[in-house]
Parts: structure tokens; C-alpha cells; sequence
């Protein structure tokens, strides 16, 4: 997945105007070009799973094979999260790992919401 100067500027105003808005517009459908991490055993992060088109990963799947998907990841790209904290501690530290940085964290009930590019 390829993330490109012109896609993380068309995506800036939807985190500038998620931030503004508050925790029902993080609830947006994230851009297609994102990834998607989610965990299906959670009804709000599933929630937001089936209205998103793009590729996506499931947390439920990625504790059974220790987070394989999400370690053979490339650089670059945006991933967006609806998470428990501390998958989202775990995934952060994966991620960083492969460059991306964190950009946009908002708490949504007992979920957080995350962006990282």
C-alpha cells in the first residue's frame, strides 16, 4: 500500500475536522487508500469495519498469530484504528517501528481512535 503526498493532504482536513468535531466524527469512514485495524469483538470497532470499504485487520486475528500482519507491513502508508488502549500501545509500537508516526489519538468511549502515517 502506497500513501501519497496528495492522499495525506486530502485526508488532514478530515483528522483536523474529526479533532474539531469530536468523538462522533472520528466515527467517520476513514479514506479507502487507510488501513483499517479493528477488532471484531468489540460491537463499535466492528461497527465501523462494515462501513469501510478499504483492507482491513482484525485484532482478534492478529492475537492468535502474534501480530503478523501488522509486522510485515511496509513503510509508509496510513493506518487508522478503533481500539482497546492497549491494542492500540501494541500496534503504535509495531508500527513505529516501521516509521509511521502518531498522528491523530481520541478517545471514543472505552475505544480510542488513531491515525498513523
Amino acid at each position: 500500500m502506497s500513501v501519497t503526498r496528495r492522499t495525506l493532504l486530502q485526508a488532514a482536513p478530515v483528522a483536523v475536522a474529526a479533532i474539531a468535531a469530536g468523538p462522533a466524527r472520528l466515527l467517520a469512514v476513514p479514506p479507502a487508500a487507510a488501513l483499517l485495524v479493528f477488532d471484531s469483538r468489540l460491537p463499535q470497532s466492528r461497527a465501523l469495519q462494515r462501513r469501510y470499504a478499504g483492507q482491513a485487520v482484525d485484532l482478534a486475528q492478529e492475537h492468535a498469530n502474534l501480530w503478523r500482519r501488522l509486522r510485515s507491513l511496509g513503510p509508509g502508508g496510513l493506518v487508522v484504528g478503533l481500539t482497546s488502549w492497549s491494542d492500540l500501545v501494541q500496534a503504535r509500537g509495531l508500527l513505529g517501528e516501521q516509521g509511521r508516526r502518531l498522528r491523530v489519538a481520541a478517545r471514543c468511549g472505552r475505544l480510542y481512535y488513531w491515525e498513523m502515517a
